[in-house]
């Protein structure tokens, strides 16, 4: 350490309880967090109103602490935990021991440092793990620092907010002073999660940015649709808004990145390029920090189109064709503007938890630039999945970044290559095996659904608000060829709500097939309707291990937009790694519309009105990712409320409202 830190005192940092939450009292004061993680640029965040870095290990650490005390900055300085992902046993009491020692080591080294504000015990220590005794090597860690640095705060950082880790750490981790969560495209409901998991200490957000690539569209070749630095600028802004900056339990946050890395893309996460250049996002940081914008603004970047279409398209190119690229960009400040193009191949080291990603190989001479809003893409003669990539730049360090990935190759050619057999795409019959057309009025027909009632797991395991009736006509009818479900305000064994749920458990079992329904969503917000399905018989356990599959989830506060996703152990919402994807309907509740799966030994796809909006592969890596070669069946039901329907409230004019399905289906698959 420097003689001049050497020389510094630590300086202290507690939280207190105030009126409405918690603040940190850093050196007498109260300190709220405003934060980035990455080492990189950190001059820059300090000019731009930032206050503290986050680190993911001591890597470096001296250097990083004197930098930031020279800066006026603090630090949230990681301190690096074994994974099971990575092998780490935490049953072996040996290995437990030696990583506790190599801690105490490092806390030794660096805990009187006067730009030190916490310790972060690990990254994500819940991501694909299934060892609950992780939790008590957490407190070992936590109560050591405690007792040799009462100075600093002492966290941990989670891969999103579920019931069973949190209860897990209130049981087992009594040694934490807060809380720290990592969630992305959720980040506007994580006040709510919060209240709905039974957190009661504070909190801070340790990551957080774009939607992340799990998150959103993938295309038929399973290539994840990023938005353009725009588009980010814009989400970062109103998730912050809504959440960090106005939950008084929470301290803070660091967004990410402060730098730049390559994860899925060399531009999804990072605020700044690997030459430097800064996009839209550090400007609503500025913002959110500040109050202010910085005079040079970022140029805006409104679309990005290759042979005139959009990145949701599912673009197929065909090899050594040429094809125009078309940008539609301006910049606030009238700067001149320029564009550098990409080819890259689509990545395929791809990793989980951040962990490091090799770049793709870049590919020269298929990009003719006529203007620095349009150029000709010459497609690679060799068919496979790529993706082509503008930075506009304002000459002056600030850039706008967009990307689209394409496959060079025939749509049949790729679903080909998906059947293990080599011989085609998979065929379903044009026969439905199964379905209930709704015809007959009157209640829903015994020999195909049964109910599920009450409000079980906290509300479901998602704290919804109904209780759900059994086969009481005021919540589930057929008339006029359609079923109806209808949510009503009305109080039912303690709920506010009641509402209805059909299941075909037993009645309607099914291994592979094409599954559609036709329905129509209510409006209103806290409505939360879905047609999805879910294993018989559970072969790998329950909830995620054996999987779900959502044919249509729609939640009332973002009207119009519909999901279709899957869950596994591996992929699932609560750790932010599941499988999904949404687009527009327009009128979702005014018209009926088709909402299928098509699911086959090698894939599952989901579709909308018979296009294509989603694509899961079994990569043949176990159950934990792939437990759908077992029998699945039908639900349908209207939830209120819960931890995604109620993120933004509920509005109470809405009641009742009504979901409508005209008909399910299920075709056998022939191949």
């Amino acid at each position: 350490m420097s003689a001049s830190a050497q020389q510094e005192k630590p300086i202290k940092a507690t939280i207190e309880r105030t009126d409405e939450g918690y603040t940190i009292i850093r050196d007498g004061k109260p300190y709220f967090i405003k934060g980035a993680g990455g080492t990189s640029y950190i001059e820059q965040l300090k000019h731009k109103g930032g206050n503290s870095i986050r680190t993911w290990s001591t890597d470096g650490a001296k250097q990083i602490l004197d930098r930031a005390q020279q800066l006026g900055l603090t630090v949230t300085m990681g301190i690096r935990m074994g994974v099971e992902r990575h092998g780490f046993d935490y049953d072996d009491p040996e290995a437990v021991q030696e990583q506790l020692k190599r801690v105490r080591q490092e806390i030794i080294q660096f805990k009187d440092h006067p730009a030190l504000l916490a310790w972060g015990i690990g990254n994500e220590l819940n991501l694909h793990y299934s060892n609950p005794k992780v939790w008590d090597a957490v407190n070992g860690v936590a109560q050591m620092i405690h007792d040799i640095d009462p100075n600093h705060l002492v966290t941990t950082m989670l891969a999103g907010i579920n019931q069973k880790e949190i209860d897990l750490i209130k049981e087992k981790c009594p040694a934490l002073d807060l809380l720290s969560v990592q969630v992305y495209g959720g980040l506007a409901s994580v006040p709510e999660q919060i209240t709905a998991v039974g957190w009661k200490k504070p909190y801070m957000v340790t990551e957080w940015g774009p939607t992340g690539h799990w998150e959103g569209l993938q295309t038929p070749w399973t290539a994840a649709i990023e938005e353009n630095s725009s588009e980010k600028a814009a989400v970062y802004k109103s998730r912050y808004e809504a959440s960090i900056a106005t939950d008084k339990r929470c301290l803070g946050s660091y967004v990410f990145l402060w730098g730049q890395k390559q994860e899925r893309t060399p531009t999804w996460y990072g605020l700044f390029t690997e030459a430097g250049e800064q996009n839209a996002v550090v400007d609503v940081m500025e913002y959110l920090w500040t109050g202010k914008y910085p005079k040079n603004r970022a140029p805006q970047l409104n679309s990005f189109q290759l042979d005139g279409r959009k990145a949701s398209d599912m673009i197929y190119l065909k090899p050594k064709q040429t094809y125009a690229l078309d940008i539609a960009a301006s910049d606030p400040n009238q700067d001149r503007l320029t564009t550098r193009w990409e080819l890259l191949h689509e990545s395929t080291d791809l990793k989980e938890g951040g962990d490091r990603e090799a770049r793709p190989e870049a590919i020269t001479d298929l990009v003719r630039e006529q203007a620095f809003d349009r150029a000709i893409l010459t497609a690679p003669e060799e068919e496979g999945a790529y993706r082509i990539f503008a930075y506009i730049s304002d000459g002056k360090n600030k850039v706008a970044t967009a990307n689209i990935p394409f496959y060079v190759g025939t749509r049949k050619q790729d679903e080909a290559a998906a059947s293990p057999t080599g011989k085609g795409a998979y065929a379903f019959a044009t026969t439905a095996v199964w379905a209930d057309e709704f015809n007959q009025d009157g209640m829903p027909d015994t020999s195909k659904w049964s109910y599920d009632f009450g409000s079980p797991y906290q509300g479901w395991g998602n704290n919804e608000l109904q209780y759900y009736t059994q086969a009481d006509k005021k919540n589930v009818h057929i008339r006029d060829g359609h079923l109806h479900i209808t949510a009503r305000k009305e109080a039912d064994n303690n709920r506010p709500y009641t509402s209805a749920r059909l299941v075909s458990k037993g009645k309607g079992d099914f291994l592979y097939g094409r599954f559609e329904a036709r329905a129509k969503v209510p409006r209103g917000r806290g409505t939360w309707p879905a047609i999805w399905m879910l294993p018989t018989a559970n072969a790998y356990g329950g909830w995620p291990s054996s999987g779900e599959i959502d044919i249509l989830e729609h939640v009332g506060y973002d009207q119009d937009v519909v999901h279709i996703s899957t869950h596994t152990k591996a992929y699932h919402h609560s750790i932010n790694t599941q499988k999904t994807a949404s687009t527009k309907v327009s009128g979702a509740a005014d018209d009926f519309h088709l909402y299928r799966v098509d699911w086959t030994p090698a894939y599952i796809k989901g579709f909308v009105d018979d296009v294509e909006i989603f694509h899961f592969s079994n990569e043949q890596t176990g159950f934990e990712a792939w437990p759908f070669d077992q029998q699945f069946h039908w639900l349908i039901n209207l939830a209120v409320g819960g931890n995604w329907g109620g993120a933004q409230g509920i509005d109470d004019s809405v009641w009742p409202a009504t979901f409508e399905v005209d008909y399910v289906r299920v075709y056998p698959l022939l191949q």
